[in-house]
């Protein structure tokens, strides 16, 4: 990408908007979406994952993602989206929570 910027080949960006409906508890509230694929593999360092997906599977991922971020809850909840969603064929757990650290 830097390469491409250096090069006068990346145009101006355009913005885009993600909305999300959130319920009284600030949860995420996600339709079932039939066509949503989402995957990931870890790389053999582990230090590397890398998330693969149609474009209704990414947008559930980010949504459910900013929802999480916004919940006022702080008991551990946490959203799968395999179990909810069947996003993936390889029975792999996509499991979204929100725990907030402080900066050491």
């Amino acid at each position: 990408m830097i390469e491409e910027f250096s090069k006068g080949r990346i145009q101006a960006m355009k913005t885009k908007t993600l909305t999300i409906q959130l319920n009284d508890e600030q949860l995420p509230i996600l339709p079932v979406e039939p066509e949503a694929h989402l995957s990931f593999t870890t790389h053999a360092d582990g230090n590397e994952l890398e998330l693969t997906g149609n474009r209704t599977g990414l947008l559930l991922l980010a949504k459910a993602a900013l929802g999480m971020a916004e919940t006022i809850r702080e008991d551990g909840f946490h959203i799968h989206l395999d179990d909810l969603y069947g996003i993936n064929a390889e029975g792999k757990s996509i499991l979204i929570r929100k725990e907030e650290q402080s900066k050491p």
